[in-house]
């Protein structure tokens, strides 16, 4: 292979480009599809690819379960005729090594998990209401933290209200994942809040400013994360 880029981060979903090389190229460019293999310590995938110009392909690149360095070969399987049921000749045709790389939104999900149940966990993210993120950068936010959160493996027993689950009548006050998400206007991360253990309960917890999650989403004006929050 020529190159790969960019160094994606861990949990995936990043489109990759990849430069072939010379030899690499197929005379007949139809009757053959390119794949990639991803080999880790413990984990393999197998990337389909989608060609974008004769030379270069595109593919999504898969979530891994750590941080490391992985080989990616670059496969070659030429097509059979349509009555063939067998599947056509494979071929590696390169090697590279390629770096799965933990980001900002992973070290954020997991601090944020880490405060779940904790009276003062969250008063260091309130900090945030000072800053006026643009709405593009939410969106940004909002995907990738949500993945992030996807791929974490979260402590056993873990809720959102911490280790423990209890009536809503049972506990003080107190800023949970839901204020957060709904304060930030974080749909994807509220759908994913949505189906964690404890999630009923805090979303009849009010904070210490009397607000459960569905009247911090009001105020802010989100309509749509207050129509999800009160289904």
């Amino acid at each position: 292979m020529g190159a790969i880029y960019p160094y994606p981060q861990f949990k995936g979903r990043c489109v990759i480009t990849v430069q072939l090389a010379d030899e690499e190229l197929a005379e007949d460019e139809d009757g053959v599809d390119y794949f990639l293999l991803f080999a880790g310590s413990t984990q393999r995938h197998l990337t389909s690819t989608l060609r974008s110009s004769h030379d270069t392909l595109q593919a999504l690149c898969p979530a891994h379960d750590c941080c490391e360095a992985v080989f990616v070969t670059l496969c070659s399987a030429s097509r059979g005729p349509p009555e063939d049921l067998n599947p056509g000749h494979v071929t590696p045709l390169g090697e590279h090594r390629f770096s799965f790389v933990q980001d900002l939104a992973f070290d954020m999900a997991q601090f944020l998990v880490s405060t779940a149940g904790r009276s003062d966990g969250l008063d260091g993210a309130l900090l945030l209401d000072e800053c006026q993120i643009p709405l593009q950068e939410c969106e940004r936010l909002d995907e990738s933290l949500e993945l992030a959160l996807h791929h974490l493996l979260l402590p056993p027993g873990w809720s959102l209200l911490g280790n423990r689950l209890s009536n809503s009548t049972d506990l003080d006050p107190q800023e949970t994942l839901l204020h957060f998400s709904a304060r930030r206007g974080l749909y994807r991360v509220t759908h994913f809040l949505l189906q964690q253990p404890g999630a009923r309960e805090a979303l009849r917890l009010a904070n210490r400013q009397g607000h459960t999650p569905s009247a911090v989403a009001e105020l802010r004006g989100n309509e749509r994360l207050v129509e999800l929050l009160k289904q």
